[in-house]
């Protein structure tokens, strides 16, 4: 098979073909009529004239390999803005007959629930159940969309970390119950003041303890805690669940990921609720660590900075 040599193949060893040419000419002409000249003189501009030649050869290929890098980046940042309008635009358009479905759904709960058909009436509690956790899913697509887009904004108002834990607890009560969950809640001696998102810290406060009542066996224990390390407000949520593998553990804020273990397999999700939960934390100059242990449960700790001026 015949190999063909391209224009651009070539030219690198034309010119050093060339130089070296030039370079004899320039000892020729300039060096050898001077007896004066030394032989290391001659082999210096010979040299040097190769040094360049390789130069030249090198950035060139430099240079053409940073445009294919250019290139496959610019297709690369289009494929994930692409991504990016996709998930938000299918999440829209999904929420929207999803709502219908619902409002349906619990008008037909309370008619049923009054002609005391206990039987429909099941029926549809677990239509609304599993709709409200479908909204649940397309609500964490299209906050993941608004991240990775940039498009995240911060409507910042003066409250108390405390105020947001007491209000998630209590809304999240319902899901407690029905596992049989003890949720003891232990809030420092001073209030946490934070001027910052109230909607983005209470969906943090929501996430990790949907997680925590989530991944931890009927009739678990799960402990949240407020209080003050330096500047920093921290909320610590514990739980004595499934716990996650050590290896693992690096894994669980990349989006669409869940820790690879049989018991976690069981349970819906999207494996996006860690991933927008840092990117939160971090919107706001906060960090957010894990301690865990398969078996023994898991210790999420997100810091986030105190308002000093109160």
């Amino acid at each position: 098979m015949k190999r063909k040599y391209s224009l651009e193949f070539c030219v690198p060893f034309l010119l050093v073909f060339i130089l070296l040419q030039v370079g004899w000419f320039i000892y020729k002409l300039v060096i050898m009529p001077d007896e004066g000249c030394h032989k290391e003189l001659t082999l210096s501009v010979c040299t040097i004239l190769v040094l360049l030649a390789l130069l030249w050869i090198f950035t060139s290929k430099m240079s053409r390999q940073n445009k294919i890098l250019e290139e496959n980046n610019r297709k690369l940042s289009e494929l994930d803005r692409m991504k990016t309008e996709f998930l938000a635009n299918v999440s829209h358009e999904l929420r929207t007959p999803l709502t219908v479905i619902m409002g349906y759904s619990e008008l037909l709960e309370e008619r049923l629930s009054k002609e005391e058909d206990e039987t429909n009436l099941k029926f549809v509690q677990t239509v609304h159940r599993k709709s409200e956790d479908l909204l649940s899913l397309i609500n964490d697509l299209i906050d993941f969309s608004r991240i990775e887009s940039g498009k995240l904004e911060l409507r910042l108002s003066l409250f108390t970390l405390e105020e947001v834990i007491s209000e998630t607890v209590e809304e999240l009560a319902t899901n407690v119950q029905k596992k049989g969950h003890n949720v003891q809640v232990n809030y420092g001696s001073t209030p946490l003041w934070l001027l910052a998102d109230r909607g983005k810290i209470k969906q943090i406060a929501v996430n990790l303890l949907q997680n925590a009542i989530k991944y931890t066996p009927f009739n678990g224990h799960i402990t949240v805690r407020t209080y003050m390390q330096g500047d920093m407000c921290c909320l610590e949520v514990e739980d004595d669940g499934v716990g996650i593998p050590e290896d693992e553990i690096k894994h669980i804020y990349q989006p669409f990921k869940q820790a690879d273990s049989s018991y976690n397999k069981k349970y819906e999700g999207f494996g996006l609720g860690l991933a927008i939960t840092k990117s939160l934390v971090q919107s706001h100059n906060g960090s957010i660590q894990v301690q865990s242990e398969p078996g023994k449960g898991s210790l999420f700790i997100v810091s986030l900075p105190r308002e000093k001026n109160v």
